[in-house]
């Protein structure tokens, strides 16, 4: 289940999620290969992924995510340090669909923990003070123990699930990358927490992770609903 290894890391407390530094890309090298990036599963800038999503399709219609029924282009790559030798690696196409790794105690496939897809849903901008207030103040939508979609889905909070109320939202920053040959990134302040719901059983759970990204002084709000992926049904050329 897709947040798994990150609920048991918050829920442990560890220290403080640190920043993807520009540095990543050399700290994680492996001698001779001073410009490569860490890739577990053969993900990487340039690759073509195809999903086998029949076994997703058979509920479709219970789940937001929007399925791709085509090969995605990976165009962008972000690192996040979790701490405590656990990273998650997420993989972007032109249109933002995401394919997240979680890693933990190394880089390699048998390092790999969770492989999640997730799709944007929606994005808000919230204008002046209270209205942001209303999602990042305590007490906000982010955090709360419950979110719903303006069509009424429900979802309940997946990290601090054992916390009664509000949690306050995990921080980190998001190192991406667009060349696989430069050092250059961009990084992305993000404030987010983790929600999911069960559908009926024997179908597939479905996440929604809500999170304020922070860039180069503009902020918004943004949704993304996500599924699990086994590792048999991915095919990176």
């Amino acid at each position: 289940m897709f947040g798994a290894t990150m609920k048991s890391l918050f829920k442990s407390g560890a220290g403080g999620l640190k920043s993807g530094a520009s540095g990543l890309k050399k700290k994680f090298s492996k001698s001779g290969e001073e410009d490569e990036f860490p890739t577990p599963l053969g993900l990487r800038i340039g690759a073509a992924v195809d999903i086998d999503t029949l076994p997703l399709r058979m509920h479709a219609a219970d789940l937001h995510v929007e399925l791709p029924e085509e090969t995605l282009i990976i165009a962008a790559q972000g690192y996040v340090d979790l701490g405590d030798g656990t990273h998650a690696h997420r993989y972007y196409t032109a249109d933002d669909t995401m394919i997240q790794v979680l890693t933990v105690a190394g880089m390699d496939d048998q390092h790999v923990e969770e492989l999640t897809l997730f799709v944007p849903h929606k994005s808000y901008y919230p204008d002046g003070d209270g209205a942001w207030a209303q999602w990042t103040g305590t007490g906000g939508k982010i955090g709360a123990a419950t979110f719903r979609l303006d069509d009424g889905t429900e979802y309940t909070r997946v990290w601090f699930d054992s916390t009664e109320g509000y949690a306050e939202p995990v921080e980190f920053t998001e190192s991406v990358y667009e060349d696989p040959d430069s050092d250059e990134c961009s990084d992305v302040r993000h404030q987010v927490m983790l929600y999911g719901r069960n559908l009926e059983d024997g179908k597939k759970n479905e996440y929604l992770l809500v999170s304020v990204e922070s860039y180069e002084g503009q902020r918004t709000v943004e949704l993304m609903v996500g599924v699990d992926l086994e590792f048999s049904t991915l095919k990176v050329i």
